[in-house]
């Protein structure tokens, strides 16, 4: 009875056929186990020379930070006569200021903001990112001064995430109202709210 159920060949062909199968099972556990582990390993590999190489850039920006530290308060929060930080012990009066400025600017520009709304503060080393999301509605060139004062503005401030789209014209001898939408940020000296 165990003749008909293996009838493997013998001699040349068996020891052929068995190198085949050895072959075919050496084959599927190449594919199967060892070039994934092969794949997964020089993955891992990659990735943490990428983590080695942001810690190096890492530690060599943290080496910079006690001279600039230096810098800023050698300045005493002033670079070459500009005000750079916010006023305001907490982060809610550096809101309000920052604010009251953006007002101030506006309005030499030529226009109102239409909203502003404080945003939460961000931690930014020993400062604060205090920011707010503005709306105004101005004709172009009224938006590019708006813009251009804040660049320039005391203290620092920077206009991010720009989004301008036109307006509906009512009056045709009226130039064409923009209707624009951007974060605004200072920073504040304190690392509290």
């Amino acid at each position: 009875m165990t003749d008909t159920l293996l009838n493997l060949p013998e001699g040349r062909r068996g020891q052929a056929l068995a190198l085949g199968m050895l072959a075919a099972a050496l084959l599927l556990l190449w594919l199967a186990v060892i070039a994934p582990l092969l794949g997964w390993y020089q993955d891992r590999a990659a990735e943490l020379a990428q983590q080695r190489e942001e810690a190096a850039h890492m530690q060599a920006l943290g080496r910079e930070i006690p001279a600039l530290r230096a810098e800023l308060a050698a300045a005493g929060g002033e670079a070459a006569g500009h005000e750079v930080l916010l006023a305001g012990g907490t982060d809610a009066i550096a809101g309000a200021n920052l604010q009251s400025a953006l007002q101030t600017l506006a309005g030499q520009a030529g226009t109102s903001l239409d909203s502003a709304a404080l945003l939460p503060a961000q931690p930014a080393g020993a400062l604060r990112r205090i920011s707010m999301q503005v709306s105004v509605t101005a004709p172009w060139p009224v938006l590019v001064a708006l813009l251009q004062a804040i660049d320039t503005a005391q203290p620092s401030m920077v206009a991010g995430d720009i989004g301008i789209t036109m307006g509906n014209q009512t009056d045709p001898s009226q130039p064409v109202p923009m209707q624009a939408n951007f974060t605004v940020s200072g920073f504040r000296a304190g690392s509290g709210s």
